[in-house]
């Protein structure tokens, strides 16, 4: 097997390494006021600095559509930061309350679209952190992007470790590193239970992509590789327990379910039958162990649905209401604590208040109005079509596509959590997503091997070859390129 340092970029991975680990070392939390938000974006500043310095003479090719989805990502909140006339500020839906005050006041400012531009300016700049992700995996190629995903994997794990130290210390300990978090749950380096409990479920499909790699290159199950996944999934199994997290709970079994899928277990010699009967045997002892813990009968101290899971689902038609006053403009990304505070009645008040709607697609819609909800719908086109490319085009056995694979389950994990809470407004999961956003493609081709044009190759139909993990045709490998010296790692 290959060194999975043999990458042809070492220090797009060494950079690209620094930047998960920042951002998952200090990237845990959403709060405005948190000041270690800071870290990760100055660490994504440093990794495009370095990406585009003149003496990096390696090549980085962006497509054009990717270019104009960043540049109007980027637009969105700069354009709501530019003051407008009174008299057309006044004009934008939304604004009786803010006029109202001013107005008592005898003041008419030039104002910007946002109704919050600290926390818009605060928003643009936390999309660096994403962007260098993305811009660090585009530029890895396959054995880099092997390197990260397993890194992220252990990040996952000391994580999950650090998780159950909290809850064994319990609430008050020093190992909670934010001062507003689920202090009664694991949070690892995350402020939010919920999140971590993602991560983790997430990671669950790498440690299963991985065997299935040992499995392809061996051509049987490997004993060591088995154990050591083995051991990974209990402890980040333990580790979702400890979060409390329902979403957790749903997404390690759709984790669990989507990565034993990638095993190739008829390529090692199963028959069909087996394959297909143990499949259904372990999908429904999950199913039947998730029922268990959702409906209570299991863990009901832990994973049973409190007070304000009910009242996030009462208010979402609230929140589609803010969405509506303030269509098509926008509230201004990052802005929706102080606007909604706005629209509480004084028996709504209490102690608690909501720094995010938990509902991150209708968050959107408040705060980035039409625009922001265009720009998810192109992302989702988008992925859906490339999915579909992967699942019809890719060889079966091919590693590349189970690295694509693998990227296109977690990243699906994380979008289906933004519809019940705002996983990707954490720095963490936002470098995660950027970086998996990038698995999604092809690598770039680097070397000789790599230098003819993709139109001639086909974008979809790689596989992996030689020493050096290079990206060839499937149809080359099947021809009998194999046979000339090198291993077939696809």
């Amino acid at each position: 097997m290959p060194n999975p340092f043999s990458t042809n970029r070492p220090q797009t991975l060494y950079a690209a390494l620094a930047l998960l680990g920042v951002a998952v070392l200090f990237g845990g939390a959403t709060r405005y006021e948190v000041g270690t938000t800071i870290l990760p974006r100055l660490a994504a500043l440093a990794a495009i600095v370095y990406l585009f310095w003149p003496r990096n003479r390696s090549p980085l090719h962006v497509e054009r559509g990717a270019l104009f989805f960043w540049a109007a990502l980027f637009a969105l909140p700069l354009v709501q930061l530019i003051p407008l006339p009174w008299s057309v500020w006044t004009a934008l839906p939304g604004r009786g309350l803010a006029q109202q005050v001013y107005t008592a006041l005898g003041d008419r400012p030039w104002l910007p679209i946002s109704l919050s531009p600290s926390r818009t300016l605060d928003f643009l700049l936390a999309l660096v952190v994403p962007l260098a992700a993305w811009l660090l995996g585009k530029h890895l190629d396959y054995t880099g992007r092997v390197v990260v995903l397993r890194a992220m994997l252990l990040l996952a794990l000391a994580s999950a470790a650090l998780g159950l130290v909290q809850l064994t210390l319990g609430a008050g300990s020093p190992v909670y590193f934010y001062h507003v978090t689920n202090d009664d749950s694991s949070v690892g380096f995350f402020s939010n239970a919920n999140h971590l409990a993602l991560f983790l479920a997430g990671a669950i499909v790498i440690a299963l992509a991985w065997l299935a790699d040992a499995m392809t290159v061996s051509g049987r199950i490997p004993a060591p590789a088995a154990v050591a996944c083995g051991l990974a999934i209990g402890v980040l199994l333990f580790g979702i327990a400890g979060t409390s997290s329902r979403a957790g709970a749903i997404f390690s079994v759709v984790g669990l379910l989507g990565g034993l899928a990638m095993l190739p277990l008829e390529r090692i010699g199963l028959k069909r039958s087996y394959v297909l009967g143990g499949s259904a045997v372990v999908t429904l002892a999950l199913a039947a162990g998730l029922g268990l813990v959702l409906s209570g009968r299991v863990l009901s101290d832990r994973f049973q649905i409190d007070d304000g899971t009910q009242e996030r689902i009462g208010l979402l038609p609230k929140f589609a209401h803010v969405a509506h006053d303030f269509f098509p403009f926008g509230s201004g990304l990052g802005s929706f604590e102080p606007v909604y505070k706005s629209y509480e009645r004084a028996n709504e008040l209490s102690f608690g208040y909501w720094n995010q709607a938990h509902q991150d697609y209708l968050q959107v819609a408040i705060e980035g109005g039409l625009v922001g909800m265009l720009l998810i719908l192109a992302f989702l086109i988008w992925f859906v079509i490339r999915v579909v490319r992967i699942w019809y085009r890719g060889d079966d056995s091919s590693r590349m596509r189970r690295q694509q694979a693998t990227a296109a389950l977690f990243m699906t994990m994380i979008m289906a959590h933004g519809m019940g809470d705002y996983p990707m407004r954490t720095g963490t999961i936002a470098c995660i997503f950027g970086f998996l956003v990038a698995f999604l493609t092809v690598p770039e081709e680097a070397g000789a091997s790599r230098s003819r044009s993709r139109r001639d190759l086909g974008e979809d139909a790689f596989g992996v070859y030689g020493q050096n993990q290079d990206v060839v045709p499937v149809r080359a490998i099947d021809r009998g390129l194999a046979a000339q010296g090198g291993e077939h790692y696809s």
